[in-house]
């Protein structure tokens, strides 16, 4: 078993001067879903988007990539169970090009200005 993690700080400003350039920067980082999610947090949607993309980018790095190839913020979705725990589903083309994947953890925090997220994933050993 071989254990990887990756962190991601992000400026929530920076994500809502994304948005306010350009409505396809949310289709292109976030699915339907996730921006749902976001815009039904009001005044906290800026915090919402910004660590659920840091959350994406640590999500990347733990996979040992980053964002680049197939490895892209819309193939990895953030996700929330039913008491708030955030939880990542992949993308079909990751799930295939990641089967050794075993378990995705994260963890998302933020404040006024920043967000910040964790991610520890489990692989299999092949």
């Amino acid at each position: 078993m071989r254990i990887a993690c990756g962190t991601d700080i992000l400026e929530n400003k920076r994500i809502m001067d994304a948005v306010n350039r350009s409505e396809k920067f949310l289709e292109k980082n976030f699915t339907n879903k996730e921006i749902e999610y976001c815009k039904s947090k009001k005044i906290l949607m800026a915090q919402s988007l910004a660590a659920r993309f840091a959350a994406k980018e640590a999500v990347a790095k733990a996979l040992g990539t980053g964002f680049r190839g197939t490895v892209q913020p819309i193939q990895i979705e953030i996700a929330n169970d039913k008491k708030g725990k955030p939880y990542v589903i992949l993308g079909e083309d990751l799930k295939k090009d990641f089967s050794d994947v075993m378990d995705i953890s994260i963890s998302l925090s933020h404040c006024n200005e920043y967000s910040v997220a964790h991610a520890v994933i489990t692989f299999k050993e092949v």
